[in-house]
Order: structure tokens, then sequence, then C-alpha cells
């Protein structure tokens, strides 16, 4: 049997990882067991170590002792999970292609300037919730995109050693495994002169519209004029031609400095959606919506996915046969990069959410796609609970770590309210969820979240974002608790997502809370919820 390194993921399906056996492996107070009935914990003659367990089961009983690792979000075995870089629905199964650095065989490979070289990793899914690995699609590349050209799965990436040009690989067996590269790569060069490309930031997207290809490159235009993007075409992948700038940003929306970084542009409704991120403070995820006319995009929207602060980095689509637009992100991390090194892993898919345009056009929706809700176990169920000016009240049946929760509240005079998670006993350590009504925002206060003194969060401590309550709705909220990862829907205005990290061993209680008057909490209902099913094909 192969190693199983010291970070297996507990929410992966590993094709050769368990050597045949089968069984449920979760993260939960059963993983143990769950081991022992796929015979994975079991000894195996002389090769056994030190109470009768392989070495294999040695270094898992140690990872299901790290209650940082999530047990029901996508991690990869090891390594540095990096941007969610291609999402392809193909044949019936969700394929998503992110970018993976791994720790073994001294640390990974580096270009002479330094740059850490990363490989296409590839996983699939028929449901959004279980996930198998697949051969890495290209073994040192960055953040591009899949697309369809004439029916052919291709690839856009940067060529891994800089310069500003970008290369193309397809795959004409339609398997998505077998890739061809482009004799002619890398394709897509861009001329450095007098244009303003930054080549050390060449992200770039493609997809095909009528007889041409288009690609999206170059994220940032001339020094001071803040994001861009600039426009090629080709009728066949090889020769291509600049066409123009793609958009002008407005310094109403984004800073002179800004970039337009992993960019995903596609239809969304009658609207046009570019998705990207942004590296200058603050940084993190985003959104024009506008029009594409006679090879320009017109935006006319702008808004942002997560706030200072947040943990929600390079996005993702796809469009899926239910014509569902689904977005990934990569939960990217509040630890050290030595903790992450002693761990064994960095970062964290999100979970799949469905992306769709409100009712007046001018912002999108979120919702976590529904296939989540098959993981839910043991329901708890709370109705008309009153939680009186500064006090809190305990829900000692929802307690846990990896948990979900919906709720619906009506502020009856307070000012803040919400859900409070991975509470401390002591009360030393504590995460709010919450809504404030002046002004109105959705936050995530995780100033509290953890005594470790190897994170690196970015300040002020709260994640913030404005939320626009209508005469008449209720404030909803919907929380995904994940050990170090949450995840919060506050209707369908919002979603954020935060990464903490609780260090107390019993700082798993669950509490309502409400300050500067009483809060009606209408309904509660919680999940435990259960790590993911693992088996072999």
């Amino acid at each position: 049997m192969p190693r199983f390194g010291l970070k297996v993921p507990l929410c992966c399906r590993p094709h050769d990882w368990l050597g045949g056996a089968r069984g449920a492996i979760s993260g939960n107070a059963d993983s143990a067991q769950a081991f022992h009935d796929a015979g994975i914990l079991q000894s195996s003659g002389g090769g056994a170590g030190e109470g009768g367990l392989t070495p294999e089961a040695c270094e898992i009983e140690t990872m299901i002792q790290d209650n940082d690792r999530p047990i029901y979000h996508y991690l990869p075995p090891e390594g540095l999970l990096w941007d969610p870089c291609a999402a392809l629905f193909w044949k019936g199964r969700y394929h998503l292609f992110h970018l993976h650095s791994s720790w073994a065989h001294d640390g990974p490979p580096r270009r002479p300037d330094g740059y850490m070289y990363k490989a296409w990793a590839h996983i699939s899914s028929a449901d959004l919730v279980h996930w198998d690995h697949h051969p890495n699609a290209i073994e040192r590349g960055q953040t591009g995109n899949i697309f369809l050209f004439n029916g052919t799965p291709t690839i856009i990436f940067p060529h891994p050693d800089g310069g500003g040009a970008s290369c193309i690989a397809s795959n004409p067996s339609g398997d998505l495994m077998d890739w061809r590269f482009e004799p002619a790569d890398p394709v897509l060069r861009h001329p450095v002169q007098g244009t303003g490309l930054y080549p050390d930031n060449n992200d770039v997207t493609a997809w095909q519209e009528g007889e041409w290809c288009y690609a999206l490159t170059g994220t940032r235009d001339t020094p001071g004029k803040g994001d861009t993007l600039h426009l090629f075409r080709s009728s066949d992948l090889a020769d291509w031609e600049q066409v123009d700038r793609f958009y002008e940003s407005e310094r109403r929306w984004t800073g002179d400095k800004d970039d337009c970084s992993c960019p995903d542009f596609f239809e969304l409704g009658s609207k046009r959606m570019l998705l990207h991120y942004c590296h200058n403070q603050p940084h993190g995820s985003r959104y024009y919506l506008g029009r594409f006319e006679d090879q320009r995009f017109y935006p006319e929207a702008f808004d942002r996915i997560n706030w200072p602060g947040g943990n929600l980095h390079a996005p993702r689509t796809m469009l899926d046969e239910k014509g569902r637009r689904i977005l990934f992100a990569n939960l990217n991390e509040g630890r050290s990069m030595s903790a992450c090194m002693a761990a064994g892993w960095m970062g964290v898919l999100s979970l799949p959410v469905v992306i769709s345009l409100n009712p007046d056009e001018d912002r999108i929706c979120y919702e976590p796609a529904t296939e989540l809700q098959t993981l839910r176990q043991d329901l708890t169920q709370r109705d008309d609970i009153v939680v009186e000016t500064d006090t809190e009240f305990l829900l000692p049946e929802a307690r846990g770590g990896s948990l979900e929760f919906e709720l619906e509240m009506e502020p009856r005079g307070a000012s803040e309210f919400g859900l409070k998670v991975r509470c401390a006993p002591d009360g030393s350590e504590e995460t709010l969820v919450s809504f404030t009504l002046d002004p109105q925002t959705i936050q995530i206060d995780f100033r509290m979240a953890s005594l470790r003194d190897d994170l690196n969060h970015q300040e002020p401590g709260i994640q913030a974002a404005p939320f626009d309550l209508k005469q008449g709705e209720g404030f909803k909220l919907r929380v995904f608790l994940d050990r170090s990862v949450l995840e919060v829907f506050a209707g369908d205005q919002r979603y954020l997502a935060q990464r903490i990290f609780p260090t107390h061993p019993g700082g798993l209680d669950v509490k309502l809370y409400s300050r500067g008057g009483p809060t009606f909490f209408r309904r509660l209902r919680a999940w435990q919820m259960s790590g993911l099913t693992d088996t072999n094909h």
C-alpha cells in the first residue's frame, strides 16, 4: 500500500491511497471506527507499529486529531491548494482544476526569481459533494481557464516561466485526462513595451463566441489607471491579434492600483459578468455586471463578494446541465506559512455556491448548492425563542465543530443580533455571525476566534458587508461551520467566508445573542454535518 502522507483529506476519494478498502470515512467521533471498518487501522503483521497499527494508520490517527482540518470541504491530501483555475461541467460530471504545490521532495520547485511552480490538480464529482482525484493536467502552470473550442475541451494558461505569454492544450479524446500541448506554445504573446501590460501578472481566460476564440489577459492598465483587461482573438488558436483594451475601470468603484486577476467572463441572465480578484488593498473577490458589445465590455454595476478581513480568494465558475452558474473559491489561510507547513496542508476549497441575477439586474444572488443537504445529520429545531437585551442563549443540543444552521430572526429593539460559534466554556474564544442595524451590515467578528499567535488575519478583525433589508423582509441566515472554515449566507444578498482557528479543546458551544434590545428568533434549524464517504472505483 502506498504511504498516505501525513494529511490525507477526510473529504475526497483518492484512487490509490485506500489500497482497495471501502468504507465511510468521516472526521466526526466515528472516524476511528470508520477507518477500522475500512480495514485501514487494522494491524498488518510485521509492518504494524506501536499498538498494532500500520505506519499509515499512525499517520491517519494524527490526522484525525487535527482540529483545524475540515471534514466536509474538499482539500488535497497534502501541500498547498491555490486558485481554482478552471471549471467545466462535462459528460455528467463537475470537473475542477486547482493550482497545487506539494511539500514532498524538499518542497515545491521554484523559478530563478523565487516564484513557486504550481501544478493543475484535477478533481471531479458527480454530485458536488464527493470528489475524485485524477492525474494532474499540467505540471507547471498558473491561473487560466478551460473552455470548448469547436466542441473540444481546451485549456489556456500563462507560461510558467512568465514573460507575459500564454499556452494552449487540447483534449481531442474528450476524457479531460490526455492533454495535447500545441507545438507552437506559447501561442499568445503580449507586447510588453509601450502597452502597460505587466508580464509578472498575466492570468488569462478564454471562450468561443461564433467563429472567434477570445482571450482576456493583462490584468492592469498603465500605472495609476487601475484594473483592466486586454482582449485578443483568434480563429484557430494559433494566430492571435490584439483587439483593444477590454474595459475602462472607474475610480468610483476601484482603486488606481487595482488589478483584475483570475478573470472569469460569462453570461448571467441578460448581463455579462466579469468575476475577478484584486490583490491591492482592500483585496478580495469582486465582479462587474454589464454589456458586451462590439468586442468591448461596458460595466454597469460593481460589487464585492468578500470584504476586508475575509478569506475568499480566486473565484471561478462553471455552468451545469441544469443551467446553474456555480461558484468555487479558495478559502485561503489565516495561519502563517510555517504553521501550514507544520500541519502539512494549506487552503480549502469553498462549498459550491449557485449565483444568479437579482430582479433589478444590478447584483448577484447567492445560494449554497442543494446537494449539500445530503450531509445533514441529527437535526436540532427550536422555534420562538426570545433573547433578552444583552444576553445569550446557549444551545447545548447544537454543540459541535462541523454544523449547518438556518435562522430567521426579528429584532425587537436590538441593534445587533445573531449567532456565536466555537465558543469556549471559559469565554476566551468565540466567533460571532450577526446583523447590525445602524448601519445595516452582515458581519463575521473573529477578533476572539483564536488565542493562537501564528495567525496573519487581516485587520480590523471584523468582516462587515452592507446589507439592504427591504420592507417586510425578515433576517435570514445560513451558516456552514467546518472546524476552521466558516461560510455565511445572509438571505440571498451576501456570501462571506472566514477562516477561524480556535484552540480550546472544549470550544464547541453555540449561542444566540442580542445587544441593545431583545431579538425574537422565529426559527432555528441546526444539523451536525457528516464527513464525506470515501470509496474507490
